[in-house]
């Protein structure tokens, strides 16, 4: 058996092949990210013999792995995504923890693939990916909306302190409209009060109107704020609330093809308690099709909330970590889920609370009830039977 280990970069890959014993069988070659590059990679391949001899390596690098891994699967050869952990394990086992060039790394990468034995690593379908693609560009999106809140906030915190007690919420509808308008106390102070009454009232829907007006411009003309650069304080406030009001806009939208997507897919995962279109999406992309996972427990270790293991001689550890080595997509959306369904599931809820009188903290317990759910959401798209609580 010939053993090919591949290096992924962003425009340059390196391959290199070892045999049953390790030994190197042809000088590493590099080839481009490209069609050209594939070709030459391909030659490489057919010198070291039939293509059912030979299996290759790679580790997930970004989305840098996609084209090759693509290209070679297409081409009959036998391919496989390891996991940077595991070659790291390799790297310390070959003493070239401080050594790194792309010729090594595909070195390790064959090795490890030498060592292991490894399921063949299947893309999922089109369906599924863009489901995949649609909810990490979701959660990407919302990262970009809480680090614009927290840029206003700050810059409140500077010039209009007062700010946030006015409204229950700092981002509301009515409060974004009045720092679109008037984010400092002079500006506040300076807008006519009928026309801030009017924009109150238009935007929350009648809540607010006249009283809501002159009681933000009486705390305005107290307020301890900075005027030190308050018109580029004020500048700055503006952009992020329309760049949030933006990207929500986009939200909203990539929420709906979530849906749509879901709907068609998978919406046996919503008949879970506590899961959301958004953590049912996020859910069913990452774990894909199920049928790759032989049980409950292979897809609790995909997604790294397994407990590790910690044991020596007579002693055994009994305040193991979990692993961390799946999915931290997976990991995330199970975890809120999790957090979700003990409110409403009466079992899980039991459950939370058994491991909360153990002593666990509460993030210990509910990673707890998400490995439980794990197990449940396995046998629900395994089985394609609704969630039944008395199962």
């Amino acid at each position: 058996m010939v053993y090919a280990g591949i290096d992924i970069a962003k425009h340059d890959h390196m391959i290199i092949a070892v045999d049953e014993k390790g030994d190197k069988l042809t000088r590493p070659t590099s080839f481009k990210n490209s069609a050209s590059g594939f070709e030459e990679c391909s030659v490489f391949l057919e010198e070291l013999g039939d293509i059912e001899d030979i299996v290759i390596g790679m580790e997930a690098t970004g989305h840098y792995w996609l084209a090759c891994y693509t290209y070679l699967t297409n081409k009959g050869y036998k391919v496989f995504v390891i996991n940077p952990m595991q070659t790291k394990a390799m790297r310390k086992l070959k003493g070239k923890s401080r050594v790194k060039t792309d010729m090594i790394d595909a070195y390790i990468i064959a090795e490890t693939l030498r060592f292991e034995d490894y399921e063949l690593t299947r893309l999922a379908s089109n369906e599924v990916q863009e489901l995949k693609y649609l909810t990490r560009f979701q959660q990407s999106l919302k990262e970009e909306v809480a680090t614009l809140k927290t840029q206003v906030i700050c810059c409140l915190d500077q010039v209009f302190p007062e700010f946030e007690a006015q409204f229950s919420s700092t981002f509301g509808e009515s409060a974004k409209a009045f720092l679109e308008r008037c984010p400092t106390p002079d500006e506040c102070i300076a807008t006519d009060t009928h026309a801030l009454a009017r924009m109150l009232k238009k935007t929350s829907r009648g809540r607010f109107g006249h009283d809501k007006a002159k009681a933000l411009k009486e705390v305005a003309r107290s307020s301890v704020g900075i005027k030190l650069g308050a018109n580029a304080i004020s500048f700055q406030i503006k952009l992020c609330i329309s760049q949030i009001e933006f990207i929500e806009e986009q939200i909203d939208e990539v929420d709906r093809h979530i849906k749509e997507l879901l709907d068609a897919l998978e919406p046996l995962i919503l008949t879970l308690p506590g899961i959301s279109y958004t953590l049912g999406a996020q859910i069913v992309s990452e774990i894909g099709d199920i049928n790759r996972f032989t049980d409950a427990p292979s897809l609790v270790s995909y997604a790294g909330i397994n407990p590790s293991i910690s044991q020596s001689g007579k002693f055994e550890g009994d305040d193991n970590k979990i692993t961390k080595q799946g999915s931290s997509y997976l990991r995330r959306a199970l975890w809120l889920a999790a957090d979700g369904a003990r409110k409403f599931d009466p079992k899980l809820r039991d459950y939370y609370e058994q491991k909360r009188a153990e002593g666990k903290p509460h993030r210990v317990a509910v990673t707890a009830v998400a490995r439980k759910l794990t197990h449940v959401i396995y046998a629900v798209l395994k089985n394609q039977q609704p969630y039944d609580p008395n199962k």
